[in-house]
């Protein structure tokens, strides 16, 4: 067994309401040491502190989610500043773009992301960024800000994406997607950039490894991620745990 951080899990979500402390219990009886648990909307930051603040071993960031960006306001970006000063908050998110169809309008969503990446460099605390489809974006919006740290969660685009993003301070995230043969490009990724580049996590309840394909994730099933991308790299599983593990670590401060 081998100390693993989820990198990125929602432990604050429904689907989880019945049977937390067992998923809990699960993932530390699989060497899963830290869990780091994004907010998504101003409603639920009450619920992931209560979650995390009577155990050390999980971690909350407060942010404020592109997908429900329609729905966020102007008094949720002053509210948040307060809570990214709570002792608990190691980051930022979870904030970023999507411009998958049906989603809200992309200048609403770049007006709450930029404000978040303003908040983080301003406080000194890593972002944890959600790009689908919107990498370049997501780039251009980081590169304004010159020192600013953090993770690109379920990482989507390139290689050459990936490595300006590593260029700019960011660790590229690989969770279940990455299990899946039909992902060539996303496992070519994962198998080229250097390892101490890389995180893990299962954005658990959603994205399952495909071991578990349409069943509910959690973050125990990190180690068939980490088992994939030992795989994909021909590296131990040792080195890609320890590796992993001291990134989160570092980006987090945990």
């Amino acid at each position: 067994m081998h100390e693993l951080v989820d990198s990125h899990c929602h432990l604050d979500f429904e689907a989880f309401d019945s049977d937390r402390s067992a998923v809990i219990e699960r993932a530390r009886n699989s060497g899963i040491s830290h869990i780091v648990v994004p907010g998504v909307q101003r409603k639920s930051w009450g619920t992931i502190r209560k979650i995390c603040e009577n155990d050390d071993r999980l971690h909350a960031c407060y942010g404020l989610h592109p997908y429900l960006a329609a729905a966020h306001d102007d008094a949720d970006l002053g509210c948040l500043d307060d809570w990214l000063g709570m002792r608990s908050c190691v980051a930022v998110g979870e904030c970023g773009l999507d411009y998958r169809k049906g989603q809200a309008d992309s200048p609403v969503q770049m007006k709450f992301f930029i404000a978040q990446l303003e908040l983080a460099h301003a406080i000194d605390k890593p972002v944890v960024i959600h790009s689908v489809r919107a990498t370049e974006d997501v780039i251009k919006a980081v590169s304004r800000y010159p020192g600013l740290s953090g993770m690109v969660h379920s990482f989507s685009g390139s290689y050459e994406q990936a490595m300006r993003l590593v260029d700019l301070g960011f660790y590229i995230s690989f969770g279940g997607a990455a299990t899946y043969d039909r992902a060539t490009k996303l496992r070519a990724t994962a198998g080229r950039l250097p390892l101490e580049t890389m995180l893990l996590e299962t954005d658990a309840p959603d994205q399952p490894d495909a071991a578990h394909h349409n069943q509910r994730n959690e973050p125990a099933y990190l180690v068939n991620i980490l088992e994939c991308i030992s795989s994909l790299r021909d590296e131990p599983v040792e080195q890609v745990a320890a590796q992993t593990t001291l990134n989160a670590r570092e980006l987090f401060k945990i």
